[in-house]
Parts: C-alpha cells; sequence; structure tokens
C-alpha cells in the first residue's frame, strides 16, 4: 500500500528525532516488544558509454521498521518498509531493482521456535522472513523476502572451536517486484571453526528455483520451451579465512554451477577493517564473474548491474561514524561476456542505525 509523500516523510522524521541508537535488529532479552529502526540514504549514478541514453542519476531513502518480541523458546518478529526514490517504480524492471522505488510493504512477519543446549541448537521459523543461507550477491539478493519455511539444526564444541557443524534449510515462495510465482528450496551444510586469531567458514548446497516465464529477470532458460514453467537446480558452495585483529582482514569465496547445463559462476571477496568501529575504514574488493544459466539470475543481488553474462570488478570504502551511522561509497565496471559493452556503476549509501 502506498503512503503520501508527506505522511512518509512524517514517518522518516519522528524516525530520526526518536529513534533509539542500538545494533540493528538487535537481539534483545526476552520481554515486550522490542522496536528497531534502519534509515538508509542513497545516491545512485550509471554510466553507460555504449548507449549514453541509458545513463541515469537517482537518490532514494529507505526505512525499515521492527518489533520483536522474545519469549524462552519463541521469537515473534513483524517489520515494515517505506521507500521514497526520485525514480518511479515503472522504471524497477528495467533496472533490474528487486525492490520497489516508492511505497510500504510489509517486510517481514515470522515466528520461530528454537531450542539450545549445551552441544546442540535449532530453529523452526515459519511465514515472511530473511534468508538464513550463506550466499554471495551472485546466488541471492538479501533484500528478497520469502513466504514458507526455514530451518536450522546443528551442534557445536563445548570448548568454542567448532562454532557451528549445521544443516540449514528453507522453502516457499519468494516474493519478487515481477511476480512470477517464483519458488524456491534449498539446503546447505554449513561448517565454522574458531582458532583463535583466525576463523574459517565452509558451505555447500542445492538450491531449486522455479518460476513462469516472462519479460526482464524472469526470462525462460536457454533450449527451455516459453511457455513452460522454467526450473534451474544449482550446486553452491563457498569458503572465507578472517584474521581476528584490531585491523580484521578476511577472505571470501564463493562458487555456483548448474546442474544441467554445466555452467558456473563464481565471486572473489578481499576485505580489510570492520565497520564496528568508529572511524575505522572499511575496505573491499570484489570480483564477479556470472554465467548465463550458473547462478539463479531471476533472485541474485541488484547492488552489481547486470544479472548473468558478465564480469567484473567492485570497490567499497565504508567508515563507521559517531551515532552509529556508516557511510560507504561503491564503485564497480561491468562487461558482457563477448562484448565490449561495460557500465561504470557509482553509489554514495548512508545509513543510520538505531
Amino acid at each position: 500500500m502506498m503512503l503520501p509523500i508527506r505522511r512518509w516523510t512524517l514517518h522518516l522524521v519522528a524516525a530520526l528525532a526518536f529513534g533509539q541508537e542500538a545494533a540493528p535488529f538487535p537481539q534483545e532479552p526476552p520481554g515486550f516488544w522490542q522496536p528497531a529502526w534502519e534509515l538508509t540514504l542513497r545516491g545512485d549514478q550509471l554510466s553507460d558509454p555504449g548507449q549514453a541514453t541509458e545513463s541515469f542519476r537517482r537518490a532514494g531513502a529507505q526505512l525499515r521498521l521492527r518489533w520483536s518480541w522474545d519469549l524462552p523458546a519463541l521469537h515473534l518478529e513483524a517489520g515494515s518498509r517505506s521507500a521514497l526514490g526520485s525514480d518511479g517504480n515503472r522504471l524497477n524492471p528495467p533496472r533490474w531493482d528487486q525492490q520497489p522505488s516508492n511505497g510500504t510493504q510489509l517486510d517481514v512477519a515470522h515466528a520461530a521456535l528454537s531450542w539450545v543446549t549445551a552441544r546442540t541448537f535449532g530453529t523452526l521459523d515459519l511465514g515472511l522472513q530473511e534468508s538464513r543461507l550463506l550466499s554471495s550477491q551472485a546466488l541471492w539478493d538479501r533484500d528478497l523476502r520469502l513466504l514458507g519455511a526455514g530451518g536450522t539444526a546443528g551442534v557445536r564444541g563445548p570448548g568454542g572451536a567448532l562454532q557451528e557443524a549445521s544443516l540449514r534449510g528453507m522453502t516457499g515462495r519468494v516474493r519478487t517486484i515481477l511476480g512470477g510465482q517464483v519458488d524456491l528450496a534449498a539446503a546447505q551444510v554449513v561448517l565454522k571453526l574458531d582458532t583463535g586469531p583466525w576463523s574459517w567458514t565452509a558451505h555447500v548446497g542445492r538450491w531449486d528455483l522455479a518460476w513462469d516465464p516472462a519479460d526482464e529477470r524472469l526470462r525462460r532458460l536457454p533450449g527451455h520451451s516459453p511457455t513452460e514453467r522454467q526450473r534451474m537446480r544449482v550446486d553452491a558452495g563457498g569458503a572465507a579465512a578472517k584474521w581476528n585483529t584490531v585491523f580484521p582482514w578476511e577472505i571470501r569465496w564463493f562458487r555456483s554451477g548448474n546442474r544441467e547445463t554445466r555452467e558456473t559462476s563464481e565471486e572473489v571477496q578481499a576485505t580489510a577493517g570492520s565497520r564496528e568501529r568508529v572511524y575505522w575504514p572499511q575496505v573491499s574488493l570484489t570480483w564477479q564473474r556470472l554465467s548465463s544459466t550458473g547462478t539463479l539470475y531471476p533472485v541474485n543481488g541488484d547492488e552489481w548491474w547486470f544479472y548473468r553474462r558478465a564480469r567484473g570488478p567492485r570497490l567499497d570504502v565504508a567508515l563507521p561514524l559517531p551515532g552509529q551511522w556508516i557511510v560507504s561509497v561503491v564503485y564497480l565496471r561491468q562487461r558482457t561476456d563477448g562484448e565490449e559493452y561495460r557500465i561504470t556503476r557509482t553509489m554514495l549509501v548512508l545509513m543510520k542505525r538505531f
């Protein structure tokens, strides 16, 4: 449901004036409904030397509100997302956006039942929810929501070296701006280790996506009927190593492959610094390669530009500021496979965490 601009602005100003400063969507002790806010201001510029008419500049604001209620074994959460942007919603499909530029919508509404012992843990989550699976933007857009079920079951070591050995999964319908009856079923095995100065993570899993063919991201798969329901199965895995110092370093690697076509996609990222310490910067360099079918292109991230058959680097520089502010600059260059068609995209993001 759309909100008038004036009314939406009043909500935004009220959040800025009265929101309590805390981590975004924090885990609160058992108690009554707990509120949390997150405000994001963003500028985006696309430079396209191939077709100058497709270049654009835009600005937008996003406000997420959440309320949570924790009991000893039950977590209830509800939230909304409001957006106000300079470009209309009609431009969302041709600009590959996964979220509307303007309006208010339900963001999350779910209940999670959990148990924790000295060596085991588990969660069953039902409703409109975020993904708990480990993935990169090459495979999944973190802003997408799934209406269905998710769960985790695992063990951990009493000494702390084994942080997690678990099975994670989710299944349900993905909410996208294009519709298309997009259904996802995925499961993965996760291993996390802590060896003092180093932390290690590895995961491997299978993703199954089905959708009704249409335009834009919901295009049909190569060689498949344009009238039948499309289905893509992807095996995906990744690993990460983090050096836990005052100025931490981390390397991440992710790879996915289509079981039918054998095409693969890949993402590698090196990060120095943290977003938790005021005035200490974080720098990330990411290289991404997307094939035609080696990634789940209907649901992968929109913070790049091309979502398939492309490759290129991306540089992120972030600086935490006092008062839970974070400012970041993103610069990326991508080109489509087999062509000299390149784009340059620059983003300036200012986030306020309450």
